[in-house]
């Protein structure tokens, strides 16, 4: 599901293409149980949008329960308008995410839980207007800003030529696939400046529960001092590690016995599997983080390139993927391979920490 209004959208009757946009959704949602979207209504009235906004703030503040409530202002300025509103959400729990054009401010800073600057796009659903959280009712508001494109996000409602089209729904599916959007969405935007590690924990503000590190058989110091330094990193945000052995993959010859079935291995291993199969390198390596306090896990790759990482990654719900600059720039050999950060990119959006050999360490752009 591409979650923008697309050219195939834009109808004569509709130019503004977000009619289209639902009714791909309802497709896309109909392929898993066959049922339309539902606790659903379609919106074009400004006023009421707003209404609707203000209702799902309310609830949020009077909830008295830890929530995460993911709000899209278009542009930085609009929040700065809602600072009052929106440090009352903070002060009552409410772990605000905040998405738009425009760097951040500290006034931002204080009053969300973190502020995703986007490259400015009228027809994204991230640059949109919306509120959309799961608790204490799941429910997504969307306004599509469909005035002329050099009013996107500028002057209130009201104002001449203003208009929106969207929609709110307390459907579950719709609720969470926006969420796994905007979760995505805002592990793309940390910091991308080298940092430190204790920096890097401080500034990295979208949950972290799951790494995937690549490793190798110790051949490469470097990585020794990698795991050592992420280990770190993992226990200040509670995360566990999975290593994926880069040595293990093979055009020619699986890393499993031949009495194990490559298909019933799609999952992490046991420092006692790898142990069996002949990998006590890397069980040793997951007993050292475990000595450090954290909950790892080894994968044995059977194919070589940045794509069968990424197929691993999202299989098993990796929050952030960690790699040597070594590969960011391969050689030769790795390039062939497949060991490139197109190829990562092209095959997943998971964010990718690059890790220096001088112990610092920056998000890819």
């Amino acid at each position: 599901m591409e979650w923008t209004v697309l050219e195939s959208d834009v109808t004569a009757q509709d130019p503004s293409g977000v009619e289209g946009f639902i009714i791909r959704l309802d497709e896309e949602l109909r392929r898993d149980t066959s049922s339309p979207i539902e606790g659903f209504r379609f919106l074009k009235s400004g006023e009421e949008m707003l209404r609707i906004t203000r209702e799902i703030e309310n609830e949020s503040l009077s909830a008295n329960t830890s929530s995460t409530l993911y709000v899209g202002f278009q542009r930085g300025e609009k929040l700065s308008k809602e600072l009052n509103r929106y440090s009352k959400l903070q002060a009552a729990g409410v772990r605000v995410v905040g998405f738009g054009h425009g760097g951040q401010t500290q006034a931002l800073a204080d009053t969300t839980e973190q502020w995703v600057d986007l490259d400015l796009d009228v027809k994204a659903f991230e640059n949109q207007w919306y509120l959309v959280t799961l608790s204490p009712t799941p429910i997504l508001f969307i306004g599509w800003e469909t005035s002329p494109p050099d009013m996107f996000g500028k002057g209130g409602i009201s104002a001449d030529g203003k208009e929106f089209q969207g929609f709110v729904s307390t459907d579950g599916r719709v609720v969470d696939a926006a969420i796994a959007l905007l979760e995505r969405v805002r592990r793309r935007h940390g910091p991308t400046p080298d940092m430190s590690m204790d920096q890097l924990a401080k500034e990295l503000k979208f949950p972290i529960r799951r790494m995937m590190m690549v490793t190798d058989d110790g051949k490469q110091p470097e990585l020794g001092i990698m795991r050592r330094d992420i280990a770190e990193f993992a226990s200040k945000k509670c995360a566990s590690i999975l290593l994926y052995d880069l040595s293990a993959a093979s055009y020619l010859v699986s890393p499993y016995p031949s009495e194990v079935h490559e298909k019933e291995m799609k999952r992490a291993l046991t420092t006692k599997e790898l142990t069996r199969f002949g990998r006590r390198y890397l069980a040793e390596q997951l007993d050292a983080l475990k000595d450090l306090g954290k909950e790892s896990g080894g994968i044995l790759p059977t194919g070589h390139g940045f794509g069968h990482l990424a197929e691993w990654a999202e299989r098993e719900n990796i929050d952030l993927i960690v790699i040597p600059d070594s590969l960011v720039k391969p050689g030769l050999i790795d390039r062939i391979k497949g060991y490139t950060m197109k190829v990562l990119q092209e095959h997943t959006d998971l964010p990718v920490l690059i890790y220096g050999k001088s112990g610092l360490a920056h998000l890819s752009p």
